[in-house]
C-alpha cells in the first residue's frame, strides 16, 4: 500500500511537470516552520511552475517537513504535495494562496517510527515571496496545517519563513 501510495504521488507530479509546463521554472527552498502544537520544524520545498501567464503562476509543489512534539514525545516526517496560485507583481513580490494534504511517518514511546498506521495532513493559506535577486528570494507563509496521528487531530495556525532559489 505504501508502495502504491507513493508511486501515486510520484507519477501525478513528474506528469503535471511534463503536460502543464509551459516554462520549466524550478525552485528549491527550506527553512523553519511553527504551529501552535509545535515548538518547531523544519520543512524543504521543491516547487515546479506548471502555468504561468499574465502574471498569473500555477506552481506545485513538494513539500518534506520534520519536527518533534513536546506534550507526547511524537517525532514525525512528512511528504506533502502543495498546489499555490500566486501573482507576480513588478517582478519584485509574489503573492499566492495554497492548499496541500500529504502523508508521513511517525512514532513516539509506544509506536514506533516505521510502524503503521501513517500520519496524514492538510492545510491551506497565503504567504508572500520577496525576490531580492532575479533568482533568489526570502518568503513568509501563515496559515491552518492539520495533522492526524491514529485519532489524535493536531490543529492550529502555523507561520514559515525561507528562502528559495530558482533556475
Amino acid at each position: 500500500m505504501k508502495k502504491f501510495l507513493f508511486s501515486l504521488v510520484l507519477f501525478f507530479g513528474i506528469g503535471s511537470m511534463f503536460l502543464f509546463a509551459q516554462t520549466p521554472k524550478i525552485s528549491i527552498g527550506g527553512g523553519p516552520f511553527f504551529t501552535n502544537y509545535i515548538a518547531g520544524g523544519g520543512v524543504a520545498d521543491i516547487g515546479i511552475l506548471i502555468y504561468n501567464k499574465n502574471s498569473l503562476d500555477i506552481r506545485n509543489h513538494f513539500v518534506f517537513r520534520g519536527a518533534g512534539i513536546a506534550e507526547n514525545s511524537t517525532g514525525f516526517f512528512s511528504l506533502s504535495e502543495k498546489i499555490s496560485i500566486g501573482w507576480m507583481l513588478e517582478n519584485k513580490f509574489r503573492s499566492y494562496g495554497y492548499v496541500e494534504g500529504g502523508i508521513g511517518l511517525w512514532g513516539n514511546k509506544d509506536k514506533g517510527f516505521f510502524e503503521m498506521p501513517l500520519a496524514y495532513n492538510f492545510g491551506g493559506g497565503g504567504g508572500t515571496e520577496i525576490f531580492l535577486q532575479e533568482h533568489f528570494c526570502i518568503y513568509f507563509e501563515a496559515g491552518a496545517l492539520i495533522y492526524v496521528f491514529k485519532n489524535d487531530w493536531k490543529n492550529g495556525g502555523m507561520f514559515q519563513i525561507g528562502w528559495k532559489g530558482y533556475f
